[in-house]
């Protein structure tokens, strides 16, 4: 009898940590569910701001190789300011580290779902890493330095911190660049057409990264009944 109650006991406490776990792997997928709905939100808005950056690059390659650039740096100016501003992603992976770190990925009971959040957390890491490599390729700012005059861009900003850095304004007329020496015009062109070229990469790489969010959440939501 003392046996049987011990077992019987066992069994019942045994039988309370998988309800909790049950319970905290629910937690952890309705969490998870969340952050990834937040993340192809911010997948959309880069591909559609990096989108937009490829077409202001366009424009100042257009008018490096243009006779008439010394008559259009206007345009020249806007654009070349614009296409520096850039957008990173910053995935919303809480609740996927503590998965990772804490042991909470043993409470996860279906190897689909297992592996597909791996598999979406190994496609994120390699967006960060192409992402900071980009930084480094694009960290010399010489040869932009040589043709753009920051006067031009001080003289149209307008700085309104701290709700907003500041706003940069098309300038008034045709201001002069700084060298019109055809060298550094191609130096410069280089590099915007590499910034395209990277711009182009990462646009592919956040377009399949979101459709791999969609099919995990679509996978989270079948699996686990979530609305």
């Amino acid at each position: 009898m003392l046996f049987l109650a011990v077992f019987c006991g066992f069994l019942a406490e045994n039988f309370r940590e998988h309800q909790v776990e049950h319970q905290r792997e629910k937690q952890y997928i309705k969490s998870l569910f969340f952050d990834l709905v937040a993340d192809t939100a911010q997948l959309n808005s880069i591909e559609n701001f990096r989108q937009q950056r490829v077409m202001e690059i366009d424009s100042v390659l257009v008018l490096l190789k243009s006779p008439q650039l010394k008559e259009k740096t206007s345009s020249f100016y806007l654009n070349a300011v614009f296409s520096q501003y850039n957008l990173k992603f910053t995935s919303q992976n809480g609740t996927l580290s503590q998965l990772k770190n804490a042991g909470g990925l043993r409470l996860i009971r279906k190897q689909n779902v297992v592996d597909s959040i791996l598999h979406y957390d190994t496609q994120s890491q390699s967006l960060s890493d192409f992402e900071a490599w980009e930084r480094v390729r694009l960290n010399d700012q010489t040869t932009f330095s040589k043709v753009v005059d920051a006067s031009v861009i001080e003289k149209n900003s307008v700085y309104t911190y701290p709700e907003y850095p500041y706003r940069y304004h098309r300038p008034e007329g045709n201001p002069p660049l700084l060298s019109y020496d055809k060298y550094d015009l191609e130096q410069l062109y280089n590099r915007f057409q590499l910034q395209k070229r990277l711009h182009a990469v990462t646009i592919s790489m956040c377009d399949k990264l979101k459709w791999i969010a969609i099919a995990l959440i679509e996978l989270l939501r079948k699996e686990y009944h979530l609305e």
